[in-house]
């Protein structure tokens, strides 16, 4: 295993103007899909440059863009939606065919079926009708961002032959939910345990989902790059939960991060660790040179 340290580059890199459209569409969403229903709906997702496919009843976004093969595939994390994903995409799309798609309920893409409580079983379900329903055949270069990393690790398992490398990007450990769990208060705990379990933006069991992931296989000799974040920053805890307990939660996660991250690194004989230094969370967003740069050196670029 190869562990590195990424510095941020030391001039900005230059904006890139094409497909900029995207960013006022996500906007104008936002204010009128409620009101102006579906057909205002699937015009801006094609007008974001991706369409909804039909999986049989609803409607999961995808947008893809460049050609070549292998193709990647971006996935987003927990209650965020593929358009973190634009930066490195844009990019990306220079060298080979590179999608991304929204999971249900998630930006463009239809709710789940029913108020049941999803498991990331059932991300992994809509990934592979997506990919199939919308015809992007592999191979693949799956890019996982935190519980998205999940998903990208489950559909590798699950379609051996059709996944030729892999990029996690501050991605989730399957043991990170019960090591928070007893190294939190038990105050803390309490507050934050529905997170935790279902009472997120997605419904998603990440403690079934951590379950999921951890019976998952390793990945051999696949090409393999582990991002982490190196930078600490404060954030904002979610609806329900005091600024407390998000901060106790925080300062425990950034402690579990080093291990925990080096661990998933070691999921692969030819896997790389990489802290990335001037980045919180977000790495596509605040450092997208370095998920590029990882995409590329799996890419052979």
């Amino acid at each position: 295993m190869t562990i590195t340290t990424q510095q941020p580059p030391t001039e900005k890199p230059p904006r890139r103007k094409k497909r900029k459209l995207w960013i006022a569409i996500a906007i104008v969403s936002a204010l009128v899909v409620g009101t102006l229903g579906f057909r205002v709906y699937g015009a801006l997702s094609l007008l974001a440059g991706g369409e909804r496919i039909d999986i049989g009843g609803r409607h999961i976004f995808i947008a893809c863009s460049g050609f070549g093969s292998p193709t990647v595939i971006l996935e987003h994390g927990l209650g965020a939606n593929g358009f973190d994903w634009k930066k490195v995409q844009d990019t990306i799309d220079d060298t080979t065919r590179v999608c991304y798609t929204s999971r249900a309920g998630m930006g463009f893409s239809d709710p789940a079926p029913g108020d049941g409580v999803r498991i990331m079983q059932d991300a992994v379900d809509d990934l592979s009708a997506v990919l199939a329903a919308a015809e992007v055949p592999g191979p693949y270069v799956l890019v996982g961002h935190s519980a998205g990393g999940f998903v990208v690790r489950l559909f590798a398992d699950q379609h051996p032959g059709e996944v030729v490398g892999m990029v996690l990007v501050d991605s989730t450990h399957e043991d990170q939910t019960a090591r928070l769990r007893a190294e939190v208060s038990p105050k803390t705990w309490s507050e934050v345990s529905g997170f935790f379990g279902s009472d997120n933006s997605e419904n998603m069991d990440l403690e079934a989902s951590s379950a999921q992931a951890a019976a998952a296989g390793d990945l051999g000799d696949m090409p393999l790059v582990v991002l982490e974040a190196g930078q600490e920053e404060p954030e904002a805890p979610p609806p329900g939960i005091s600024q407390a307990a998000a901060d106790e939660v925080n300062a425990v996660l950034r402690s579990l991060g080093p291990e925990l991250q080096l661990d998933l690194a070691e999921l692969s004989t030819n896997g790389t660790h990489i802290l990335v230094r001037g980045s919180g969370h977000f790495i596509q967003l605040d450092r997208p040179d370095a998920v590029i740069d990882a995409i590329n050196s799996i890419l052979g670029e």
